[in-house]
């Protein structure tokens, strides 16, 4: 697979919109009698204060900010296959000091059932958007992922957080899963990035990786199984600080409770990098982990992680990240969001630099008016050390109102 995106490339918007319009035309004209189809478009409008959205050094940084969303998307399923098209504009314009930003991405995932004992998933998007600390948008409790499914590496590079530089990224995943009996999975995997940046301080980069995974159900509530992850990093226009991965992992699930769920894979990491002459060959702990608890009323979940990935300031880096989701329904029309993390990415395994440190928290309200809207209010602190020892932080508030249209059939 061989994807490309070119930096500041102006055409990006159109290219998101035709993929769209593209796959939504052909979904509904393809959707076959008995089948599920839909569209919506939400339409978000908030306003924000920030005491230093893009972490900038001095004390001038005190911002009010307002932001229009507009996410389309349409989707068809039939019990067999599914697919979802969708799409995302933002305007962020900030009362004073900072140019206005514009954030695009389109996105298109796709699943289906081949027979009985296997399924096939993929996932493409593209999308082009400027590096800021916010928490306007709504933020995930861990549910979204099913116990054996990892993080997406790439999309929490720490070391371009609140840098005010615009990421351009094509990416894919595919998957594979295989039952060959009711105790037994074997899941392939396989993911690619490409990301390009504006600034020439940054490193344009490329990233795959294999991953072949095997489970079996010990009982009801205990599965074991191992874990083979092989990566490619590559920087663009320079060899030093290329890598290759290999990472083996033995992993677990089990079930705690009714609502209870464990998980994570815990091996070690095998990397070797180029040098300006020769090559470089480390080891290091890998894996991560999750601990969900799914109530009637509320959802907690403790994850961690500990990846080698390729940083947008130059080099691979060892990442670990640790954080905590927390939801409750106030009522059927309210309901609290609450979390926090904590993130250090190492000096580049090749080349120069330091560590850099990132702790996020956040608290979000949303009431329900009726069907089609709903009110929100937010608040987040971030803060930041760079590879020079200066630490930054951020503290926003925001309020905003989300319209939502759409119809089934």
């Amino acid at each position: 697979m061989r994807m490309s995106i070119t930096s500041g490339d102006p055409s990006l918007g159109v290219k998101i919109r035709v993929l769209v319009m593209a796959g939504a035309v052909v979904l509904l004209s393809a959707s076959p009698a008995g089948a599920q189809t839909g569209s919506d478009v939400s339409v978000t409008a908030s306003t924000a204060f920030d005491s230093n959205p893009f972490l900038a050094f001095g004390d001038d940084t005190e911002v009010a900010s307002f932001r229009l969303e507009l996410a389309p998307s349409v989707y068809r399923s039939d019990g067999i296959s599914s697919l979802k098209i969708s799409g995302r504009v933002e305007h962020v314009e900030y009362m004073r000091r900072y140019d206005s930003a514009q954030n695009l991405s389109a996105n298109v995932a796709a699943s289906h059932r081949i027979n009985e004992r296997l399924d096939a998933t993929a996932n493409f998007s593209i999308s082009s958007s400027v590096s800021t600390t916010d928490f306007v948008g709504p933020i995930g409790t861990g549910e979204e992922l099913g116990p054996d499914d990892l993080p997406l590496p790439i999309d929490n590079d720490i070391t371009l957080l609140g840098d005010r530089q615009r990421r351009n990224q094509a990416a894919a995943d595919v998957s594979l899963r295989y039952t060959p009996s009711e105790f037994d999975e074997i899941r392939w995997s396989s993911s690619a990035r490409a990301n390009r940046y504006g600034a020439a301080r940054l490193q344009d980069s490329d990233y795959a990786s294999q991953r072949l995974a095997y489970s079996r159900r010990i009982n009801d509530g205990f599965t074991i199984g191992g874990v083979v992850d092989a990566s490619v990093s590559n920087f663009k226009d320079t060899r030093i600080g290329d890598a290759k991965t290999l990472s083996p992992q033995l992993s677990v699930s089990a079930l705690l409770g009714s609502r209870l769920q464990a998980s994570g894979s815990f091996g070690l990491s095998f990397t070797r990098t180029n040098l300006a002459v020769g090559r470089d060959t480390s080891t290091t702990f890998a894996g991560s982990a999750t601990l969900c608890y799914k109530g009637s009323l509320s959802n907690f979940c403790v994850n961690g992680s500990r990846q080698v990935l390729p940083s947008a300031i130059g080099g691979v880096r060892k990442q670990t990240s640790a954080g905590a989701t927390y939801s409750l329904r106030l009522s059927e029309r309210e309901t609290v969001q609450l979390g926090g993390s904590y993130s250090v990415a190492s000096a580049p395994l090749a080349g120069v630099g330091g560590d850099f440190e990132s702790i996020r928290g956040y608290a979000r309200y949303e009431r329900l008016l009726n069907e089609r809207t709903r009110l929100f209010a937010s608040a987040g602190y971030s803060d930041t050390s760079d590879d020079i020892g200066a630490r930054r932080s951020n503290i926003q508030g925001a309020v905003g109102i989300t319209f939502q249209f759409g119809n089934t059939r």
